[in-house]
């Protein structure tokens, strides 16, 4: 079970509403950690969530506190960028058979049971950063490069309340609107220019030179059962396949 640092934190949620109270199930299923309410610890995550996300006329940052005393929280960032894949992947889902095919496999041989746990703590994907997974799913590139191209993009953190006990748990403090800035687009658009070229580039290198990825694909993550090393983030082969 993982742990916050502090009992009470103070956590906020962009939208284009206030949501004084967040319901239970009232999201949607196919989200990075399934149907529930999603938060960030960083303000200015939030903020940016909900200019670029939402309504650009009516961009509201929502602050609450989470009392989590009591809570089981699940820290993915713990366990290694293999099983935040496989959690997303089995809840986003993919958009193209062959990626599916791996999915399927590799959400069979990492995927962290979920089911007792009332917050899920974790990199945050979004719809046009699921490219990201499609491509390592195909081969494409590897575990260390899907790192990078979301760091790039700056989606940050997220804190996820999955269970009815931690909708108990959160607060509402206060809401308030804010108001795009240029540079709120502009900085998305240049993140979401470089991941595109940076993709757009090795395909043309593996379909026109044959480049093959190194390191650890999907392909190879399904045919060796790697274990994660939090102390230096890295894997090594159990020996088990």
């Amino acid at each position: 079970m993982g742990e916050m640092a502090e009992r009470t934190i103070t956590l906020f949620h962009g939208s284009d509403h206030v949501v004084r109270q967040p319901v239970y199930l009232g999201g949607k299923a196919d989200n990075d950690y399934g149907n529930g309410f999603y938060t960030t610890e960083y303000e200015d995550r939030a903020r940016s969530w909900a200019v670029l996300n939402g309504n650009p006329d009516k961009s509201v940052v929502n602050v609450y506190e989470l009392d989590n005393h009591d809570l089981n929280i699940l820290d993915l960032n713990e366990h290694g960028v293999l099983v935040w894949i496989a959690e997303v992947a089995a809840n986003r889902g993919t958009e193209q058979a062959a990626a599916a095919m791996v999915a399927d496999r590799l959400i069979e041989a990492y995927k962290v049971d979920t089911e007792g746990y009332d917050i899920i703590k974790g990199y945050r994907a979004d719809d046009s950063y699921t490219q990201v997974l499609e491509a390592f799913l195909l081969n494409q590139i590897n575990i260390y490069e899907v790192k990078r191209l979301f760091y790039k993009g700056s989606l940050g953190n997220q804190i996820f309340l999955r269970s009815q006990e931690a909708f108990h748990h959160i607060k509402w403090i206060d809401a308030y609107m804010v108001v795009a800035q240029e540079t709120d687009r502009q900085t998305d658009y240049e993140a979401r220019k470089a991941v595109n070229q940076f993709l757009s580039a090795r395909m043309k290198e593996i379909l026109l030179e044959g480049y093959v990825v190194p390191g650890i694909t999907a392909r190879y993550a399904v045919q060796n059962k790697l274990a994660y090393h939090k102390e230096g983030d890295c894997y090594e082969q159990t020996g088990v396949s």
